[in-house]
């Protein structure tokens, strides 16, 4: 019996779907990093050890400098190129960190989350109770208040 490999870039659009959904709605909405030692950004800029560094990834991914003037707007294609799946560097999604302080589960999250999404897609339809503007919670993650109610239904396959 052969065991095939399955790779997020084997499914490209389901993929950009859960790339996209993190880009909106990052699961920790800011980081905050201490300098261990005095330490040089790529831009030039100086820290001194001890330096606190922190960033919004929330606001980050919403910028229309790195994302276009549609960045407010779920669009999966724009992780696609020609059907391809194409990567963004840590600095414009920075959802995963970047460099030695990359998620080390990064890979795992990408796999189970593109299965997971193939298989409830596949068997189940999800249709949102109301129209109303959902709200995260103020947290260090970022769960939305009420969650998302909507009705789920058993998809009948002839």
């Amino acid at each position: 019996m052969s065991t095939a490999v399955f790779q997020p870039s084997s499914m490209p659009y389901t993929t950009a779907v859960f790339y996209e959904s993190l880009r909106l709605y990052p699961p920790v909405p800011f980081e905050l990093k201490e300098c261990g030692e005095a330490t040089t950004l790529p831009d030039g800029t100086h820290l001194p050890k001890s330096s606190i560094v922190m960033w919004c990834t929330w606001a980050m991914n919403r910028s229309k400098l790195t994302w276009g003037s549609d960045a407010d707007t779920f669009c999966p294609e724009r992780w696609l190129a020609d059907g391809r799946l194409i990567t963004k560097t840590a600095y414009e999604y920075p959802v995963f960190n970047g460099g030695p302080r990359t998620c080390l589960g990064k890979k795992m999250a990408e796999h189970v989350a593109v299965q997971v999404i193939a298989t409830l897609v596949s068997r189940f339809s999800f249709e949102q109770i109301d129209d109303r503007e959902r709200i995260s919670k103020n947290s260090l993650t970022l769960p939305m208040e009420g969650g998302l109610p909507c009705t789920v239904k058993l998809r009948v396959i002839t």
